[in-house]
């Protein structure tokens, strides 16, 4: 549990960065910058319809972002993807861990009763012998 909390801490204390670089890199790359659009252009089109069909109205066309702000949308969606993927490798980690422990402990225990057994039944036989 101690991991999971040190590594939750570690991605909120390098998440900013990590959005900051991803902003920087999307600003400057030409193709990242088209990826980072595209990606905030398709998520704004999808808000926009759930928003109208929610409310009830109907809009044929629905206005873009401008550039600066899909690129802003677009890097930041990507950042928080990438660190929440990490976090949740970092759980599910964490969780295959304490199972495989947990797994070891109980044939530990299932070794040792049967050992013990073992040799219960061995001294009953020693006894009944004499």
């Amino acid at each position: 549990m101690s991991t999971i909390k040190f590594a939750s801490l570690l991605i909120r204390t390098i998440a900013k960065p990590i959005a900051n670089s991803i902003k920087s890199q999307a600003k400057s790359h030409p193709n990242f910058r088209k990826v980072c659009i595209s990606l905030a252009q398709t998520g704004h089109r999808v808000e926009m319809n759930l928003k109208m069909r929610f409310f009830g109205y109907k809009q044929d066309h629905i206005r873009p972002l401008n550039d600066a702000k899909a690129i802003e949308t677009g890097a930041n969606f990507l950042s928080e993807a990438i660190i929440f993927s990490v976090a949740g490798s970092v759980i599910l980690f964490e969780n295959q861990r304490s199972r495989l422990a947990a797994r070891d402990r109980k044939n530990l225990v299932d070794d040792t009763l049967a050992q013990l057994e073992q040799d219960n039944v061995a001294l009953r036989e020693e006894m009944q012998r004499q």
